[in-house]
């Protein structure tokens, strides 16, 4: 019987030695620190309450057509009054693993833009992303449109000489009509407002457009009148 518990004895130390040693063994990452100062650097405000969510993203496959990129939550934060926001967490990819932001807002209320020099994160270090994060305006379009003999005829705006439409685009199907159009802008910039219709047939067709200039206000609506005759374009 002592035999029996002499034996027993060393199988539960062996197996504490074992537990212990695999616990040492864990790689739990490397403490990192995101942090970053959120403002509205064209009306020239701090913006408290900003959530700020990083995740880490990869690959799933699960199949031709139901694959594609996961995010996983490691942490979320909110920016204070003063506009700034602090996340710790600890760094550990897999490869094809990789840290972002998983972004809020889409434009409503706020559209951001991150700042150069930030969203690089590297492990063990202090790494600052700041933000600005700006409130589109609205721009109110009162438009007379005649002879839209090829519809639809569309409406853009580009922002900062991009060659993207920004953030809405409005369809006029109507052959004649006068109507207020709303898109969304960017406050005090320059921008482009486009027409455009497209005449012909896939995969032949002529892009008719016209473009005008105009540099937007800090006011929270902005409102033009247009006369479009499509057939002078």
């Amino acid at each position: 019987m002592k035999k029996i518990k002499i034996i027993c004895f060393i199988f539960v130390v062996a197996f504490i030695l074992i537990s212990c040693s695999d616990d040492s063994e864990v790689d739990n990452g490397i403490p990192t620190i995101l942090k970053g100062h959120v403002s509205d650097n064209i009306r020239g405000i701090n913006i408290s309450g900003y959530k700020i969510v990083l995740v880490k993203s990869y690959y799933v496959y699960n199949g031709l057509w139901s694959s594609g990129y996961a995010n996983e939550v490691i942490a979320t934060a909110y920016t204070d009054d003063n506009g700034d926001y602090s996340i710790t967490f600890n760094y550990k990819l897999k490869e094809g693993e990789s840290y972002a932001f998983y972004e809020q807002y889409y434009g409503d209320p706020y559209y951001p833009e991150y700042l150069p020099g930030g969203m690089g994160i590297k492990a063990g270090k202090t790494n600052i992303n700041n933000i600005n994060a700006w409130k589109p305006i609205a721009l109110n379009l009162n438009v007379q449109v005649l002879n839209n003999n090829n519809p639809s005829l569309k409406i853009r705006n580009e922002i900062d000489n991009s060659s993207s439409s920004f953030l809405n685009t409005e369809f006029i199907y109507e052959q004649n009509i006068s109507k207020t159009y709303y898109l969304r802008s960017k406050p005090n910039t320059d921008i482009k407002i486009i027409f455009w219709y497209y005449t012909g047939n896939n995969p032949v067709q002529e892009l008719h457009q016209k473009t005008f200039l105009y540099h937007t206000t800090l006011d929270d609506v902005n409102t033009l009148n247009y006369t479009i005759d499509c057939s002078t374009f």
